[in-house]
């Protein structure tokens, strides 16, 4: 049976706005002779001087170069104190034509440090937040404002127009703060994101740090060889710390990596993604100051922000960069280090191309004619190296928030030529204000041929074997080796405005027995593939709610994700690697799945068999840590909980998101003390 394929909301519906800050829906269609007021107020004078390539949002494309950030290699510090990082207050300018601004960093960079690390070698670093002046704790270095609702409805175009400040005449481009975001302060707490480390080390989000002091973590990097990124996790502040410069990649390296000859040095470049937006003064002229513009709508009364992105895309911290490289093979460490933005990368061929006259959306087939489809080779995710090297469909790569990718390209076959990698989710090329640009890096190949040893190897892990969950709930996982037991967590995801709740919502469920009247809320019934209906209900909602997913250290389990309606959600669980086992989907209308009654919050009949969803291509079915589910999906991922134990999180990686209600705590503990803790997770066989 085929995938179902879900409609679009109009534009100007809440459920569009629910989905066009993800980039899940195309973006709006804008006159080029509506061109802001920013081009024109930059060229006037006082105006920043523009040189390079003009662009309708105001500042040239392609005027930096793309930088990469200091390196520390850890392993070189083995049975020393341990490496101090701190979290200080840096200036930083975000494109040639920007004064310098403030900004939080890690060692006075943004991103931080890359902190390489040896496999099976300890890691131990001093957090330290020193996030203060003369006049005590920092205040964050960007205003939080609300672009104010048209009927009710969000207007997510008018958020993503370049410009504004913090003010009461939105008339003039000024717009409300977010009550309560000017009197925050620096609290910090650093999450090793796909780490296996101890629930102490982990960055639990209540355990944040006031500047002046200092947290100890051990990682012990018991972990093949992957691209892990740190970044700011502190409870309900999350977006602000991370949107402020909070972030940086950890790599580990072993020697299986080492045996491959992969490209390296130069040839190697870490490239964290981001977008965000430029505060502009009363004159119209940018300031320097990031702008953190949220669209808002209202439900029921009450007030709601839709999650932020931004016009402009930042790589390594630089609007739109450049950078020069040889005709040889590269290796790529991409970061989607978004708040909430899903990006789907390709390269395109731009050597002999002009400004277009006229915007291009990324729904245009014009968009995609200088598409190069085989240029991309992904090699590795999350959890590190593939089973062998494997190309996007169609050379596109989608990468939700906190998603990473290992990929080579093979420059020789572009030798002389000029090419960009491009977003093209929900994007246009040379967009209007009210679009987000598709440019995210240029690369500029050497016309010279050089020599390069690297040949693409067909296998890259031996070792690699796809987990099974077989249909006698027997597990599959890899070297012959099978487990009869295994547990099993329920997480919904729910659409928002339900019950006038302005947010979508993450339900942790547990299994309950069937007979419960049609008109019952908060239940959800799903026919699973042995047309046996589950019931299941909501045990919390908060994160602050009990605790009710315990696992035994070196337990299996599945984690099955519905997806009800609404945005993406890149989820992402902490602690340990997993595989994504299946993939089913339900029909969705008006920004629910069929059958989901929004007043109830419930399914009064059991929603039927989803059909087969998206294919699990040989990306997908790398080792993860993050996924994008997106609407109307069952996801079920299958790991095992071994080498730490502790509280943990898992969220949605939308860090808006996160910071509201969807993120929830979960517990590993050896099974001798679980068996005295009261309730086990639910297991069968």
């Amino acid at each position: 049976m085929s995938t179902i394929e879900n409609t679009t909301p109009p534009v100007d519906s809440p459920e569009y706005a629910d989905l066009a800050h993800t980039g899940s829906q195309p973006p709006v269609e804008v006159e080029p002779s509506a061109a802001p007021s920013v081009d024109e107020q930059l060229s006037a004078p006082g105006g920043y001087e523009r040189q390079g390539r003009k662009h309708p949002l105001g500042l040239a494309k392609f005027k930096d170069r793309l930088p990469q950030p200091p390196v520390i290699r850890a392993w070189r510090r083995f049975g020393e104190q341990p490496i101090r990082i701190r979290a200080e207050k840096a200036f930083v300018r975000l494109h040639a034509e920007l004064p310098r601004t403030a900004a939080w960093t890690y060692e006075g960079s943004m991103p931080g440090p890359t902190i390489e690390v040896r496999s099976g070698s300890e890691a131990r670093i001093d957090w330290e937040n020193c996030l203060t002046d003369e006049d005590g704790p920092l205040h964050l270095p960007f205003d939080v404002v609300r672009v104010p609702s048209n009927g009710g409805n969000a207007e997510v175009p008018r958020a993503l127009v370049p410009g504004g400040r913090a003010g009461t005449d939105p008339a003039a481009d000024a717009f409300p703060l977010i009550k309560g975001t000017k009197e925050l302060t620096a609290a910090t707490v650093v999450h090793l994101h796909g780490a296996l480390t101890d629930g102490h080390n982990d960055g639990w989000a209540h355990n944040v740090a006031l500047p002046g002091n200092v947290t100890r973590c051990a990682y012990p990097n018991k972990q093949s060889a992957r691209t892990l990124w740190y970044h700011d996790h502190a409870m309900a502040v999350t977006r602000y710390n991370v949107h402020a410069g909070l972030a940086g990649f950890y790599l580990i390296r072993d020697e299986r990596e080492g045996r491959l000859r992969l490209p390296s040095g130069d040839a190697e470049l870490v490239l964290a993604i981001t977008d965000r937006n430029l505060e502009t003064d009363e004159r119209g002229r940018f300031t320097g100051r990031m702008l953190y513009k949220q669209a808002g709508f209202e439900e029921k009364g009450n007030p709601g922000e839709i999650p932020f992105t931004g016009p402009y895309t930042l790589v390594n911290g630089k609007i739109w960069p450049t950078t020069n490289v040889d005709a040889r093979w590269y290796r790529l460490r991409l970061l989607n280090a978004s708040n909430s933005r899903v990006i789907r990368l390709a390269l395109h061929d731009t050597t002999d191309k002009s400004p277009a006259a006229e915007p291009v959306l990324s729904t245009s087939p014009a968009f995609a004619q200088n598409r190069i489809e085989d240029a991309l080779v992904v090699i590795g995710t999350e959890g590190g190296l593939l089973g062998a090297p494997a190309r996007p469909e169609g050379g596109v790569l989608e990468m939700g928030p906190g998603e990473r990718a290992d990929v080579l390209v093979d420059f020789s076959a572009l030798r002389g030529r000029t090419v960009e990698l491009r977003n093209e989710n929900g994007t246009a090329i040379d967009a209007q204000p009210g679009q987000t640009e598709a440019s995210v890096v240029q690369f500029v190949v050497d016309r010279r041929r050089v020599r390069d040893p690297f040949v693409l190897p067909p296998v890259l892990d031996e070792g690699y074997s796809r987990w099974v969950h077989r249909p006698d709930g027997v597990l599959e996982v890899g070297q012959g080796r099978t487990v009869d037991h295994h547990g099993h967590a329920w997480v919904a995801l729910i659409p928002s405005r339900i019950r006038g709740a302005v947010h979508p919502q993450m339900w942790e469920m547990e299994q309950v027995e069937g007979g419960l009247p049609a008109d019952t809320p908060d239940i959800v019934r799903v026919t699973g593939s042995d047309d046996n209906v589950v019931t299941l209900r909501p045990v919390a909602k908060l994160f602050d709610d009990t605790t009710t997913i315990r696992f035994a250290e070196k337990e299996w389990a599945v984690w099955n994700i519905l997806h009800l309606g609404g945005p993406d959600h890149p989820m992402h669980i902490h602690m340990t690697d997993f595989q994504m086992i299946s993939r089913r989907q339900w029909e969705v209308e008006n920004g629910a799945v069929k059958g989901f009654d929004k007043e109830l919050a419930a399914t009064p009949a059991p929603l039927p068999t989803p059909v087969p969803g998206r294919a699990i291509d040989a990306i997908g079915a790398g080792q993860k840590d993050t996924w994008l589910i997106k609407g109307g999906e069952w996801v079920s991922v299958l790991g095992q909980f071994a080498g730490a134990t502790g509280s943990f999180m898992y969220h949605c990686h939308i860090l808006d998101h996160e910071d509201h209600t969807m993120m929830r705590p979960f517990v590993v503990l050896p099974e001798s003390i679980l068996a005295f803790h009261a309730g086990h997770g639910e297991g069968h066989h």
